[in-house]
């Protein structure tokens, strides 16, 4: 249901956010959880002195704690359906009521505010049955406010009721939050979001487009506050009604079919589509980061589809572009998708540590992407050498001639079954020797590294501590990397290439120890020894 439109003064308008802000817990939406619990704690005469509100941004913390404040005031009440007509309901809403304060944390967050605070409530209220207290980003309180406030909670007044809201309650010592009733508000579904957003259109008369308002409930994220406050901005450059385009132009809500165009280039290995889709979206006005967020969103969308297929959780694409979903579904896989979401999250870290090469870092790991299909192609060459290897009468050396070149993989991907093993496939091309089953030690499985991947090699033992083998893994403990190194070494990319080493039981798993000794380096012993000096730590 869509929030009773708040009156206006003549010749002011009233943002679409603050227009259609829930008055009652009817109008209350995608929270029904919390709605039923404070509905059910008022029929019950239950009330709560102190409340936190937890939860994103735009999704109705504070304007529950108003509904809530007015269902305990209303002269009615205290009842779950305020009349929205009595005085206390009216100067509630209109922020008059000397009986409701509410303040903001960032700016009221001193140790003297909290105690001015509390010599107002040691009076009763002037008219209202309770003194109702909301604070707003409670988390931006003082360490030494919140030690003032502490005592108000731990005996407060009959007639006062506190309400916090927040958006990280990490940050809320938890001597305050156990003295509260804690509600965890949710992000908003999509289809919700639309919904009141198609509302709104209709009673705003805005024409808008089915596909637009279905994109802009997306780009919100669950923030409800956040697709109003576009919604108004959008329609404010639209000339007849609003479209993607304007989403695009406005908000920087790329239209579906560019992400799709974008991983069919990504799919092909067209890097130099790839190229011109990242300095499209770029020119269009959006950032890096808004890049990376959306794209996430659209892969995770194929993922759905390769995994659930017609049943996928909240993807109802259109028809022109359901079958290109699936289609790229297929041609990505599971396995695919999951590896460049990781590497999509690993480069969201990378840009907040290295703002100023953000475009090329988001460059650089696209491309990286397209190359993965390749990588994949050998792995798979490499399961189907190792079941000819295994089933071949005529041992290794007959499997190995009777297996297709490396250049044939990919063409013959549907036909071969999936074996177990994953041996190196580019050794396996050009040498008829038996890949062990198993290693026999560390140093085995890191020679066999070096031959593959001597980069990778080369930074595992530049920082090596120690190494074991164990039955369905392989544990090794490192020093403390550079940025550079641990990056290699995180790298999902990289990971699986450890994995895929011939002789390997399973993954590796890297520890990076904060006591970075190690054992003694024997160029710095021996001139140690020779010149009779003493190593000294800064």
């Amino acid at each position: 249901m869509v929030g009773v439109a708040e009156p206006a003064a003549a010749g002011t308008y009233r943002v679409l956010a603050r227009k259609y802000r829930p008055r009652t817990f009817a109008e209350v939406v995608g929270q029904e959880h919390i709605v039923r619990a404070l509905t059910r704690a008022i029929a019950r005469g239950r009330i709560g002195q102190a409340y936190l509100m937890v939860g994103p941004r735009g999704v109705g913390k504070t304007s529950t704690a108003r509904i809530l404040a007015r269902a305990l005031n209303c002269v009615q009440g205290p009842t779950a359906e305020p009349c929205l007509e009595c005085e206390p309901c009216l100067e509630i809403e209109s922020g008059a009521d000397v009986d409701v304060i509410e303040i903001d944390g960032a700016s009221h967050n001193s140790v003297d505010d909290v105690r001015q605070l509390r010599d107002t409530l040691a009076t009763r209220p002037l008219r209202d049955r309770y003194k109702v207290v909301i604070v707003d980003e409670v988390q931006r309180l003082s360490g030494s406010a919140f030690d003032a406030l502490l005592k108000t909670l731990e005996e407060p007044p009959s007639h006062a009721v506190f309400q916090f809201a927040t958006t990280d309650p990490h940050k809320i010592p938890e001597t305050i939050v156990s003295r509260c009733q804690v509600f965890e508000f949710r992000r908003l579904r999509e289809e919700d979001v639309r919904l009141k957003l198609v509302e709104i259109c209709e009673r705003e008369g805005i024409a808008a487009d089915e596909a637009a308002l279905a994109a802009l409930a997306r780009g919100c994220r669950g923030g409800l506050r956040d697709a109003e406050s576009m919604l108004d901005q959008v329609a404010a450059v639209a000339e007849d009604r609003i479209t993607l385009d304007d989403l695009e132009l406005v908000a920087g809500l790329a239209r579906p079919e560019r992400w799709l165009d974008l991983f069919e280039a990504v799919a092909e290995d067209r890097g130099d589509d790839v190229l011109r889709a990242v300095a499209g979206f770029l020119e269009r006005g959006g950032t890096e980061r808004d890049f990376v967020e959306q794209a996430a969103d659209a892969l995770r969308d194929l993922l759905h589809v390769a995994l659930l297929g017609e049943d996928a959780l909240g993807v109802e694409p259109a028809p022109e572009r359901r079958e290109r979903m699936r289609a790229l579904a297929k041609a990505f896989g599971r396995d695919r998708l999951e590896a460049i979401l990781g590497m999509l999250f690993e480069l969201e870290g990378r840009l907040q540590r290295s703002p100023l090469a953000a475009r090329a870092l988001l460059e650089w790991t696209l491309l990286r992407a397209a190359r993965l299909g390749r990588l994949l192609d050998l792995a798979e060459l490499a399961e189907r050498l190792a079941a000819a290897d295994a089933g071949a009468p005529g041992g290794t050396a007959a499997a190995t001639s009777a297996a297709p070149p490396p250049v044939a993989a990919p063409a013959s991907a549907a036909a071969a079954p999936a074996a177990p093993a994953a041996p190196d496939a580019e050794r396996s091309s050009r040498t008829t020797e038996p890949v062990p089953a198993a290693a026999s030690d560390f140093a085995s499985l890191l020679a066999r590294l070096r031959e593959r991947r001597p980069t990778l090699a080369e930074c595992l033992e530049r920082n090596l501590l120690t190494g074991r083998v164990e039955s369905d893994r392989v544990v090794v403990e490192l020093r403390p990397p550079s940025e550079g190194d641990r990056a290699m070494l995180e790298d999902p990319v990289e990971r699986g290439a450890l994995e895929r080493v011939p002789g390997s039981p399973g993954p590796w798993e890297l520890c990076f120890l904060e006591d970075s000794s190690g054992p003694p380096d024997p160029v710095v012993q021996s001139l140690l020894d020779t010149f009779g000096g003493q190593e000294e730590s800064p």
